[in-house]
């Protein structure tokens, strides 16, 4: 690899943490939910009716990690837990109106930091990256759940032609992850 491909890699490396670092930091001032908290109600919102063992996969928590996150989104009046019409034993996660609410804020409090940072790059460059970004996106999953992973943030209202649909993550009836 030459020089300029050097330099691009650790550009790269450091936009893509420094981004990450920013949104998380916003949505923390938004919210006391900590760690993947807020990350499970754009989740749930993305795909209601996912168990609580297809979330722990999509954050990367243990199952009782996920379990005792559930339950204080429940207790926060966030998160509504049922049993699954498939089979009983299974807990479904569907957001209550404050938990959809939460999850709003959450999402514009992420895309105006979004918009801030991409408030110096011009039309003609916002354009290259909005071909190019897709095709770096595409790259990062191996499945519908760590698809859903990647897009663990995303308004997916705002993602016309997906880069992570050909990956299934929502095509089952219940909009359930598909590969539990």
């Amino acid at each position: 690899m030459n020089e300029p491909d050097n330099r691009l890699t650790n550009l790269f490396g450091a936009l893509a943490l420094g981004v990450t670092d920013r949104m998380r930091s916003a949505i923390l001032e938004e919210t006391t939910l900590g760690g993947e908290t807020s990350a499970a109600l754009v989740v749930v919102g993305h795909a209601p009716g996912q168990s609580i063992n297809q979330l722990s996969r999509v954050l990367r928590l243990s199952h009782a990690g996920a379990v005792r996150m559930v339950a204080r989104l429940t207790t926060a009046g966030l998160v509504t837990r049922s049993s699954a019409a498939h089979d009983r034993r299974v807990v479904v996660l569907h957001l209550t109106e404050a938990g959809q609410a939460q999850r709003t804020t959450l999402l514009d409090r992420r895309r105006r930091v979004l918009e801030q940072i991409l408030e110096v790059v011009t039309v003609d460059d916002r354009a290259a990256l909005e071909r190019i970004i897709p095709a770096v996106l595409r790259l990062l999953p191996h499945d519908a759940t760590s698809a859903l992973s990647v897009c663990r943030f995303c308004n997916e209202e705002q993602c016309v032609a997906c880069p992570m649909a050909g990956f299934g993550a929502l095509d089952t009836p219940s909009g359930r992850v598909a590969d539990e």
